[in-house]
């Protein structure tokens, strides 16, 4: 009996291009273009022989290759919630940086997380799907530092979610969900917004912080509507004792026409 040596591995030049499944390829174009920079190469758009366009190639700063946007509602609908890539950044202070760019387009992310080495923010796209900012540079934090239970930071399954008394969060896990009317003194919603504004970009840093948004209404320039959710219970009552819920309280008494009034949200069950 002869033996043979293994073959030598085929030799690959590369990541060719990163393909992401999306259900609108416009809108998800724009998107990636706001927050990345990325630049349509409209000569390699894909499109069958009957001229129906399925996919749009993007070129990145930095990612390193080329993105394909390709036209797959329902895995892009499965995908929901999966964090497909993530892109490296210096440090804290870049991670800061990013944070202040996407609030300035009013555009959603997490708060700064403390992932297993670095830090961490999650960015999620028009269907859902998770881009991430790590830092290159470690936290150095203390491992109890770690967020384990972050809804931000992907650890694999989590053990059946237990009730707690004094997280109002449900026993499925659900995360804490308010929606709040906020309603100015007539004429003072331009004022309102330039207080509501910079409490929404400091208060989506906060940790347990998932979602805050600010939007006014089309036909009453003075009502506001402010949707948030949160970990928990601990999360909301966190957020009342910040520095900058304590200015807010101060510089709008004036402005409110009436006290807003949080309302909880129970999810609907699926169908």
């Amino acid at each position: 009996m002869t033996s043979t040596q293994p073959a030598a591995t085929p030799v690959t030049l590369g990541i060719h291009h990163i393909k992401l499944p999306v259900t609108d390829l416009e809108r998800s174009a724009r998107w990636y273009g706001a927050v990345l920079g990325a630049r349509r190469l409209a000569e390699l758009d894909h499109r069958r022989p009957d001229g129906t366009l399925f996919a749009i190639i993007l070129d990145a700063p930095g990612l390193g290759t080329r993105l394909e946007l390709r036209l797959d509602p329902a895995t892009a609908t499965a995908l929901k919630g999966y964090d497909f890539l993530t892109l490296a950044v210096n440090d804290r202070a870049a991670l800061d940086q990013w944070i202040t760019y996407l609030d300035t387009l009013d555009v959603p992310h997490s708060p700064p997380v403390v992932a297993l080495v670095g830090w961490l923010l999650v960015i999620p796209d028009p269907d859902g799907q998770r881009l991430r900012l790590y830092t290159t540079t470690p936290h150095g934090l203390d491992a109890e530092r770690i967020e384990y239970d972050s809804p931000w930071l992907s650890t694999g399954p989590a053990p059946e979610p237990k009730p707690s008394g004094d997280d109002t969060a449900n026993a499925t896990g659900a995360p804490l969900c308010l929606l709040a009317r906020i309603t100015a003194v007539p004429g003072q919603g331009d004022l309102l917004e330039s207080r509501l504004l910079p409490l929404a970009r400091a208060t989506r840093r906060e940790p347990g912080c998932i979602a805050y948004r600010v939007r006014r209404s089309q036909q009453n320039a003075d009502a506001f509507v402010v949707y948030e959710e949160r970990t928990g219970q601990q999360a909301l009552d966190a957020h009342h004792a910040t520095p900058h819920m304590n200015v807010f309280r101060a510089v709008a008494a004036d402005l409110l026409a009436t006290p807003p009034h949080p309302e909880p949200l129970t999810p609907c069950p699926r169908p």
